[in-house]
């Protein structure tokens, strides 16, 4: 048996930079780090080279046997599957939100959360703004809700304007937010943190962590996980 620790909530409110540093003291599995992608249909952009699946398996499963010696583990809640135009299977065990014995949900400043995603996917280059344009037509493809497709054309529009922080906004509310928000509602959460401060957030998060292993009767022993 191992107790899991999930964290839930938007994207680009900052759930990846908290497990890196829950990382750094406790057994994480980071699934976007093991899939080298960010998990939404753009999370592959630019310079994630994602893993194929037997690689995705291998050190997934390893680093859930590690886990379980621990007893415990943190991730981040992800659903069935990860990935942009190519997925990859979780296993059953991270998969199920069911199988999370403490749910804690991460929210933030929208600003913060908008800034956030500019930064992942606002191009640097011509051709990676080619790049980010051809992955939302290859999307807008994929609709055929003819709303739907009118919300994407309005999204290229902003990013061959170079109007990114428009464009984020779009992309997050119509998007991502109804993926987010049917996770959010299936859950109960036992902890939630509003991401300001990381550092803050991480402290929280951590104090809850370790009144929960004392209640299962988990040692708790100060060491580093960092790969």
């Amino acid at each position: 048996m191992v107790v899991i620790f999930g964290l839930f909530g938007k994207t680009g409110c900052g759930k990846t930079e908290i497990l890196q540093r829950l990382k750094k003291k406790h057994p994480v599995i980071d699934i976007e780090g093991i899939a080298r992608t960010r998990g939404s249909i753009l999370g592959d952009l630019y310079h994630l080279n994602m893993a194929t699946q037997e690689e995705f398996d291998r050190e997934i499963y390893e680093k859930i046997r590690e886990a379980q010696e621990a007893g415990y583990l943190i991730v981040e809640y992800e659903g069935r599957k990860i990935g942009g135009i190519k997925k990859l299977e979780i296993p059953s065990l991270l998969a199920d939100f069911k199988n999370y014995n403490y749910r804690i949900l991460i929210d933030c400043p929208y600003k913060q959360q908008i800034e956030t995603l500019v930064s992942w996917y606002k191009p640097e280059r011509e051709e990676e703004k080619k790049l980010l344009i051809e992955r939302i037509l290859t999307l807008r493809r994929s609709f055929k809700n003819l709303e739907m497709i009118k919300k994407i054309d309005r999204i290229l529009e902003k990013i061959r304007g170079d109007r990114y922080y428009e464009a984020a906004e779009l992309i997050e509310r119509e998007l991502y937010r109804s993926h987010y928000l049917r996770n959010i509602k299936k859950i109960v959460p036992d902890l939630v943190v509003y991401n300001r401060d990381i550092e803050e957030s991480v402290k929280k998060i951590e104090a809850f962590i370790e009144e929960k292993l004392r209640y299962h009767g988990i040692s708790w022993r100060r060491r580093s996980w960092q790969d």
